[in-house]
């Protein structure tokens, strides 16, 4: 009997010891079979913020980040946020097997501005426009940039010193006797060379209101009186009628003469 309880509990143990190293054993290989790689993240420019779905992994560049094998949907954001710049922001699907190396590749944008506008804008004696100038190009322009307007003098302009937050605007000097845009706007004048005779315009400015307000009065009249013989046949009615419509006539006639006095006195005195 009491062999028989030893080997019992002896079967026990070594059952549940045997279980153990199984688990065990199970845990290791799902372990190993995740596979780790190294993924490098570019951008041209660089500080472009890195999201996968929504969570933030870095700005470029980003170097031997660790990932998981699997499939991503990272979104690079374009570094320049600047005063004139169009955001346009990269998807890339990742299907990661391997070691991968990523880069997203964003067009510059410029802005050119001048005074007076409608200047050429010229780079390596190619024309890239007029401005005002919006201008999405694949590369970084170099060298010096050349503002040309009819009249003025020629700007040169050093693109290395180009502010991509502010984008550019240039002031142009005229040849000669040609006068700028503010100078222009200065000499404009709102002036009449005579004085004006204020009594007499502002007697034929309300008349014409007076009229004007008659002419609409007595061709309503008119009307009315016409639409009651219509439908009444009354001769005074009619009669009624006629007589609005010759006083309209009159006020019209007043209105286009004081409109017209008005005109001369206020423009032409």
């Amino acid at each position: 009997m009491r062999s028989l309880f030893f080997m019992i509990i002896f079967f026990v143990f070594s059952n549940s010891y045997s279980q153990t190293d199984s688990t065990e054993i199970t845990s290791a290989e799902l372990t190993d079979s995740v596979s780790y790689y190294s993924v490098n993240l570019l951008s041209l420019p660089d500080n472009a913020e890195v999201y996968n779905d929504s969570v933030l992994i870095g700005t470029t560049p980003v170097l031997n980040y660790q990932m998981k094998e699997g499939n991503y949907t990272l979104k690079f954001v374009n570094p320049g946020s600047g005063k004139f710049w169009q955001n346009s922001n990269q998807i890339i699907d990742l299907h990661l097997k391997t070691d991968t190396t990523l880069s997203a590749a964003f067009k510059y944008f410029y802005y050119f501005d001048s005074d007076p506008f409608n200047a050429s804008v010229i780079s390596s004696d190619t024309l890239l426009g007029l401005t005002p100038l919006r201008l999405l190009n694949e590369h970084k322009i170099t060298g010096n940039i050349i503002f040309r307007k009819k009249n003025y003098q020629d700007l040169v302009f050093n693109i290395s010193d180009y502010d991509f937050g502010t984008g550019l605007k240039v002031n142009m000097k005229s040849k000669g006797n040609i006068r700028t845009n503010d100078e222009v706007y200065k000499d404009k004048g709102t002036q009449f060379n005579t004085s004006r005779n204020l009594p007499v315009i502002s007697g034929l400015g309300i008349a014409s209101i007076a009229a004007g307000f008659f002419t609409y009065n007595f061709k309503k009249k008119g009307n009315d009186a016409y639409d009651e013989y219509l439908v009444t046949g009354s001769q005074d009615k009619l009669d009624e009628s006629r007589n609005n419509d010759t006083y309209f006539v009159i006020s019209l006639i007043l209105m286009q003469a004081a409109l017209g006095g008005l005109i001369y006195f206020l423009f032409f005195d």
